[in-house]
């Protein structure tokens, strides 16, 4: 226990959890803003947090950040994979279903375990956004005539869902892409 010298008795006072976490935390502010040197802020964490806080503040920000970095690569990789099925194999319509299918079985178990552990869905739901603009355009390809305005109605509907998405979650990113989206396509289908 931290021991504070107490300006009217000649004795000391412990220090409460409350008041040490305080400090820790702005501290921790400090450090991040850079308004001290590191040095000086791994001193006075070392020091308030009588060497407990520097060890588990590297240990826990070394896991989440190779989490999300594995799974930020997991979707990157089932973009690629997509667009590789989608647009550069002969593969049947069937299959590339499948495939899809498959994608979403991953990215809802993402989402469960996102959900489970507290972290940011946020690269989930951009992968399964991107996913469904794909697989628009593929439906699009198989079943229409492969005309301008049928596909800029579909992309419109995705524009859409992206917006209505957005707003539903509070994620500003689906709200302005989807705006960008709609504008643009509303001025290549009306332009003279």
């Amino acid at each position: 226990m931290l021991f504070l010298p107490n300006s009217s008795q000649e004795g000391t006072i412990p220090m409460k959890d409350d008041k040490k976490s305080i400090i820790l935390n702005e501290i921790h502010f400090w450090k991040s803003n850079r308004m001290l040197p590191e040095h000086y802020c791994d001193y006075l964490i070392a020091l308030y947090s009588e060497g407990e806080e520097v060890q588990e503040v590297k240990k826990n920000k070394k896991k989440i950040v190779s989490k999300e970095t594995i799974f930020s690569l997991l979707f990157l990789t089932i973009i690629i994979l997509m667009i590789v099925i989608t647009y550069i194999t002969a593969i049947s319509f069937g299959m590339q279903t499948l495939f899809l299918s498959l994608f979403v079985i991953i990215l809802l178990a993402s989402l469960y375990y996102f959900k489970k552990k507290e972290l940011n869905p946020m690269v989930i739901y951009i992968t399964a956004a991107f996913l469904m603009l794909l697989y628009s355009v593929q439906i699009h390809n198989a079943f229409f005539d492969k005309g301008t305005i049928s596909l800029y109605i579909l992309l419109l509907i995705n524009s859409f869902f992206w917006i209505i998405g957005g707003i539903w979650g509070k994620r500003l990113f689906f709200i302005i892409s989807g705006s960008i989206a709609m504008l643009l396509l509303l001025f290549l289908i009306f332009r003279p």
